[in-house]
């Protein structure tokens, strides 16, 4: 042997025997990743849902509104649930949505049950006095077809569902009182280089500050994978890794930006108020303050935005209508109206069916696993009988990381196009005020009776119909516009026990007179829209309770604080939770918006058929995009 190789040799092993600790933290890394190799593949793994066969060409939009509710509004009735049922789905939002479709791909039978009149969760639309309005997928990022996230969805639909471009500034930062004073605008574009180069030329003097920003955002843009390691691997591991440290070694942006707030960085790079409310406009897609916000996660979200917002041609609702489809061409179901009230447990403690009020009868339905799509507060409080649901550790998560924000939404429908009211495919987040935190808490400490007389301090503002290509054809000569605030619960508790529509005159005069004002800082906004307005609606968290079943409103499950990513959080918050038979799903598993629950539904799949979808999908990935370089070359 080369007297260089075995001298090098000697070294290595003499650097080893000084630093033994070394050995450990090899094993150990050897151990993770053998395990990680092997997770999920149990004796008998279940089968891979994905192929390229899945996806077809895109065909034309279904509009007529009949044959769309066949799909979307399929009423429960008895006969209509399948036989041998293998997975009882509670709740048709993404996150159910896309663990039915995964599973029925897989050769398995699904029941999804949802309680509203519509399945689709946050993506449904509805229609009212000849409008259209969305409720909760306002835009989408990473949807080009060479990404992950358009792969898997192509998956789940069948490929039939188009993601087109919105406008380049995807995003408009809106910052002073349009009723007082002129308001400073900056847009966010599909490019982040040209972000970047575009605050620096609104903020000269911050230059360096802007591009430590910047640096620290690349630092830790894959936050997210020690999070859903925790989350998947076995809990004793899982705890290993805490425990030595090996997680921030391994997963250094996890580490070190899951305990440092965006407030803490802001101050670090800047002390310009207007620069740190610019680059912390989209809390309000996860809805905490910059205080309160691990950056890892403020990082994740912005940089899903920077190679382009997508919208869905012909609204959200077509990405249930094309799932729902894939579902029952293999045998399984999506019935709305049903509202399940209890998760039945065995005599052994096992999760073995669901309970549905209907009427003065009660129906009991069995499956040999039960998902819930309902959000970790809604399973653990009123899902499970009390006895089982204390006994888990997952129950105390609710109140160590606390309820998500609500919203109060402002529905407008207008006549005219989009040119003829000077609206774009964009967003616009608007703000009083640079001073993020400091409006947001002088808004909360207002009475119900207060709000009325007070303009909004931040406001998020979209325009459905300018977003969608298809949109003019199917509804001519009308737009619609959606402005969002933020909101508490026990504003509106007083009226929670009325029902729908039907709440009193003293509700009713609160919410509209909050929303007509949120109506008239709009207009000062976009000013061609003044006398335009044809339908005006405003729905509080009450609304959000009533139609999509959240506890309090909250939009976004539990809440995205620094507490929620930590470790003592992150591995308890996984699918398959410690009741056997048991399963969750959706944003509480991953993280807020489509792609956090269509991922959610992803880890639930994989729990449940025992395989590393992680691991096929990208495989797949790797195959279409031979495919692709392959057809490039005959061409």
């Amino acid at each position: 042997m080369n007297t260089g190789v075995l001298a090098f040799i000697t070294r290595c092993i003499q650097f080893l025997a000084n630093n033994p600790y070394i050995l450990v933290v090899l094993f150990l890394l050897y151990v993770f990743i053998f395990l990680l190799s092997v997770l999920f593949s149990g004796p008998r793994p279940g089968r891979n849902p994905f192929s390229t066969k899945h996806v077809k060409p895109v065909e034309a939009l279904i509009t007529d509104q009949k044959s769309r509710d066949q799909i979307l509004k399929q009423r429960f009735k008895s006969h209509k649930v399948p036989e041998h049922l293998d997975t009882i789905i509670i709740g048709s939002g993404i996150g159910g949505l896309s663990v039915g479709a995964l599973l029925a791909r897989a050769g398995k039978k699904v029941l999804v049950l949802e309680q509203h009149d519509q399945a689709g969760g946050c993506c449904h639309t509805f229609h009212d006095k000849g409008f259209e309005f969305d409720t909760g997928i306002h835009y989408i990022g990473k949807m080009d077809p060479s990404f992950e996230n358009r792969v898997l969805m192509d998956q789940l639909t069948g490929g039939k569902v188009e993601y087109p471009l919105m406008d380049e500034e995807y995003d408009i930062v809106a910052l002073g009182d349009p009723m007082k004073e002129r308001v400073k605008t900056f847009p966010f574009v599909s490019n982040k280089e040209k972000i970047k180069e575009n605050l620096i030329n609104r903020f000269p003097k911050e230059k360096e500050g802007i591009e430590k920003f910047f640096e620290l955002l690349k630092e830790a843009r894959h936050f997210f994978t020690g999070c859903v390691v925790l989350k998947v691997v076995p809990k004793w591991l899982a705890r290993i890794l805490v425990s030595t440290g090996l997680i921030n070694i391994i997963f250094k942006a996890y580490g070190r930006f899951g305990k440092v707030s965006l407030k803490d960085v802001l101050d670090s790079v800047t002390s310009d108020d207007e620069l740190k409310a610019t680059l912390s406009y989209i809390f309000g897609d996860y809805g905490v303050v910059p205080s309160k916000t691990p950056f890892g996660l403020h990082s994740v979200i912005m940089g899903h935005y920077f190679s382009g917002a997508h919208y869905i041609r012909g609204g959200p609702s077509e990405i249930p209508f094309q799932i729902i489809q894939v579902i029952e061409e293999r045998g399984g179901r999506v019935l709305v109206n049903a509202h399940v009230s209890e998760i039945l447990m065995s005599d052994k403690g096992r999760a073995i069916g669901v309970k549905l009020r209907k009427g003065e009868n009660d129906l009991e339905i069995f499956a040999k696993q039960i998902v819930s799509d309902t959000g970790v507060v809604n399973t653990f409080l009123n899902l499970l009988p009390k006895q089982v649901a204390t006994k888990s550790v997952i129950y105390p998560m609710i109140n160590k990381v606390g309820e998500s924000v609500s919203f109060l939404t402002v529905f407008v429908g207008l006549n005219g196009s989009k040119e003829e009211l000077g609206i774009k495919a964009h967003n616009c987040w608007h703000f009083t005020k640079p001073d993020i935190e400091q409006l947001f808490d002088e808004y909360s400490a207002l009475s119900p009776e207060e709000l009325a007389d007070h303009d909004a301090p931040m406001m998020f503002i979209s325009f459905p119909s300018a977003k969608d290509p298809s949109w003019g054809e199917r509804n001519p000569h009308k737009s619609t516009c959606l402005i969002i605030t933020m909101s508490h619960y026990n504003w509106f508790k007083d009226w929670q026990d009325g029902r729908v529509q039907h709440r009193g005159e003293e509700y009713e005069k609160i919410k509209n007179s909050i929303g007509e004002r949120m109506l008239q800082q709009c207009i000062k906004l976009y000013p061609k829209m003044e006398g335009k307005v044809e339908y005006f609606d405003v729905g509080t968290p009450l609304s959000n309770k009533y139609y999509l079943g959240f506890q309090h409103g909250e939009m976004y499950g539990l809440d995205h604080n620094m507490a929620r990513f930590l470790p003592a959080a992150s591995i308890h918050l996984r699918p398959k939770t410690d009741i056997p038979g048991l399963y969750l799903t959706g944003q509480d598993v991953m993280s807020v918006g489509l792609a956090g629950a269509l991922y959610g539904g992803l880890l639930c799949a994989s729990a449940l058929l025992n395989r590393n979808l992680f691991k096929d999908l990208q495989a797949l990935q790797k195959e279409l995009k031979k495919s692709e370089e392959s057809e490039k070359k005959e061409k």
